[in-house]
């Protein structure tokens, strides 16, 4: 679920998203698409064994039916042109930065507190990308992304999911001005979050592909999650990281 309460204090990208290149570009979104697509293909199949298995036993034809059912309901929905701008336009802007070129792996880092007076906990999540058009992809360059979190109640965000400004826009030129609003955002941490950046990534150089970092208000990492999970693993019950 997406916690809109943010974005009446947050710093929004400024950018003007390109629809088209989103639906081209971002891959979490067409990683989606190619679920819900596969997820209809399913539905099919289990709706032709329920015909099928209608003339044999209705037991069998019932299950297949009902699966049926599950997988289009997995399948159904469809990311609205207004929903895509505001996922770049309304999201919050926050630092990212690409901590490996092989694969390509984007770390973005975004504040989880959710309530005022709550000690502050930050996220490191890890997306690896297969192409980011319109970027250098060189090691330790600065990627401005927008984020939405899911909230699940509590004090804290569950989780996040950035998405860079390459995905969202050609536009070079406001992708650097968002760049510099990130830069003066940073100045206002009580540490240089790009260093954050690079020391989680060489401390958990294995994290891997929707992956977070939990980090305290001193940026000391903590806990450890999978962004669909609810609840995080403390780093003490993890193998000691390389």
């Amino acid at each position: 679920m997406v916690d809109y309460s943010q974005f009446e204090a947050s710093v929004k990208s400024g950018i003007h998203a390109d629809v088209s290149r989103i639906r081209q570009k971002d891959e979490i979104i067409k990683a989606v698409v190619k679920k819900r697509r596969n997820s209809a293909i399913i539905c099919v199949c289990f709706l032709c064994m329920a015909g099928i298995s209608l003339f044999k036993s209705w037991i069998p034809a019932v299950i297949c039916f009902l699966l049926a059912l599950f997988f289009l309901w997995r399948a159904v929905g469809k990311f609205s042109d207004e929903y895509l701008r505001e996922m770049y336009e309304e999201g919050l802007l926050v630092p990212g930065m690409i901590v490996k070129t092989e694969p390509l792996t984007i770390m973005a880092i975004a504040n989880m507190t959710a309530r005022y007076g709550a000690a502050t906990v930050n996220g490191c999540y890890c997306l690896e990308a297969k192409e980011l058009d319109g970027a250098q992809k060189i090691l330790f360059e600065k990627i401005p992304c927008s984020c939405f979190f899911c909230y699940e109640g509590g004090d804290y965000h569950s989780s996040f999911q950035p998405h860079p400004l390459y995905w969202g826009t050609a536009d070079q030129q406001s992708i650097q001005e968002a760049l510099r609003q990130v830069e003066e955002d940073n100045k206002e941490n009580t540490r240089d979050e790009w260093e954050v950046l690079k020391e989680v990534a060489r401390q958990f150089p294995d994290l891997g592909n929707g992956n977070l970092i939990l980090l305290d208000e001193n940026y000391v990492p903590f806990g450890k999650k999978n962004y669909m999970d609810s609840n995080y693993k403390p780093l003490s019950e993890e193998a000691e990281p390389k």
